[in-house]
């Protein structure tokens, strides 16, 4: 997991990679991984979601857990890497509140272009 600021606690910016046996170090801004974000019991889940082709009903007789407690579980790694479930998109935001979105680390900026790609072409398929 990546480590938070101590003065704001928002995500630090990887700066500089370094490889020990060469000694060859790479200096830039790097974007973090949705999933650099989970920590060891999380990612467990997350393969063991894919292992079941994202199927809950699997995942329960599997685990032995019931179905909304992974449902839940699922729910709470969606919430830590900052991905909204597809049907949850919401288009009908504005320009205005995506910058600020934007702006408090709401969402990417690439996220921010999606979603405006996405109105536009719905305005678009009126004409």
């Amino acid at each position: 997991m990546l480590p938070k600021c101590p003065v704001c606690g928002r995500e630090m910016m990887v700066t500089e990679l370094h490889c020990d046996r060469d000694d060859v170090t790479v200096k830039g801004r790097f974007r973090a991984s949705p999933f650099d974000f989970l920590d060891r019991e999380e990612l467990e889940f997350v393969i063991l979601f894919f292992r079941a082709r994202g199927n809950l009903k699997e995942m329960e007789r599997y685990t032995g857990q019931g179905y909304f407690a992974l449902r839940g579980k699922l729910e709470k790694i969606l919430e830590k890497m900052k991905l909204q479930p597809l049907g949850e998109v919401k288009e009908e935001v504005s320009d205005e509140d995506l910058f600020k979105q934007v702006k408090e680390g709401k969402i990417s900026v690439e996220e921010a272009l999606e979603l405006l790609k996405r109105k536009k072409k719905g305005g678009e398929g009126d004409v």
